[in-house]
């Protein structure tokens, strides 16, 4: 019999105790050589490396000025030249047209062609506006552009040009579109101006307050030498009552004048009335004879009405003097209490 006892505990004492002998291996070793094969023996193509571009800086590079033979020399042109170029980019043979509007909360002015402006003193600007876009004779008579950027350019441009751009008739709709010019327009401005129309008034009870704030703004400007109303501001037929209307509405205006021109009726001189001033509520036309009188008369009533003002201020009004402006005040009150009861 063979006797195993010795060699399994032999064994069993081998793996237990960990002393089972370690096999002998030979050491590999890689090459560098094989980590740097050439891209054009790899079965896979390599991407492209993006290149970084560099951050341009966030600082301000100073403009080079533009070389002399780059610049047009227009103030070397002669005089008469340049106020081709001025009449070109600041006037407009139609009249600049205005009607007010309001944008970002502020009263303003928005420019429109003379055939719109037309039709709205008409009265038919409601019944076309739906098709007015296609109304050739207004498409042909568009606003002619304007450039009055091209007087900021310089002291002497502006010296130059001021008096092209303000000769313009400027054209108002109504009193809320002239009042909304002349408080973004500037005291400065306003005494340049040398045309106004007015083609409307305003009745609203909202609105009609503009009729009196429109010449309250016309205050500086001083130096106009035509304005004309196209409408009267009563429905009155009496040329009387329309002055006294006119009177109460324009007064710090006409006042303005006088004291300017050291001539208490000098308004009269500049104030013309339009062809449908004295038109009747139904839309007919006075006669030319009619209409003459009609307009004699209505001068006549303002300039009493200023000289009454003027003598009442200077403290030495005569008695028939005072007489005159006192039935004027109780006729134009009796007028107020009958307009207050027709509305």
């Amino acid at each position: 019999m063979f006797n195993f006892t010795a060699t399994a505990s032999a064994s069993t004492d081998t793996f237990a105790s960990g002393r089972y002998s370690k096999r002998n291996r030979a050491q590999i070793t890689y090459e560098m050589d094989d980590f740097h094969a050439s891209d054009e023996d790899s079965d896979f193509e390599s991407l492209p490396v993006k290149k970084k571009h560099k951050t341009k800086s966030t600082k301000p590079s100073a403009e080079k000025p533009l070389p002399k033979h780059k610049i047009f020399p227009f103030m070397q042109l002669p005089a008469e030249i340049r106020n081709i170029i001025y009449e070109y980019t600041l006037t407009d043979p139609l009249g600049i047209s205005f009607i007010a509007t309001i944008h970002n909360r502020r009263r303003q002015t928005q420019r429109i062609s003379a055939a719109l402006q037309r039709l709205m003193s008409e009265g038919s600007y409601y019944r076309t506006k739906n098709t007015i876009s296609t109304d050739t004779d207004t498409q042909d008579e568009e606003p002619a552009p304007l450039v009055p950027a091209l007087l900021a350019v310089c002291k002497q441009m502006h010296s130059e040009g001021k008096d092209i751009l303000y000769g313009n008739d400027f054209v108002f709709a109504d009193s809320f579109a002239l009042y909304s010019f002349m408080i973004n327009l500037g005291t400065s401005g306003a005494k340049n101006m040398k045309k106004i129309t007015l083609r409307g008034w305003l009745d609203g009870r909202a609105t009609k307050a503009y009729n009196h704030s429109c010449f309250a703004a016309l205050l500086p400007a001083t130096n106009l030498t035509s304005v004309i109303i196209e409408t009267p501001g009563s429905y009155s037929s009496q040329s009387k009552r329309i002055a006294h209307q006119l009177y109460r509405d324009a007064f710090p205006w006409l006042e303005a004048v006088a004291a300017a021109k050291g001539k208490v009726d000098a308004a009269l001189d500049v104030l013309q009335l339009g062809d449908g001033f004295f038109r009747q509520p139904w839309g007919r036309q006075s006669q030319s004879s009619d209409r003459k009188a009609k307009t004699k008369e209505f001068m006549t009533e303002l300039g009493k009405l200023l000289r009454a003002q003027h003598m009442r201020v200077m403290g030495a009004a005569p008695r028939n003097v005072r007489k005159v402006a006192k039935v004027a005040e109780d006729a134009e009150d009796s007028e107020i209490s009958e307009d207050s009861g027709v509305e």
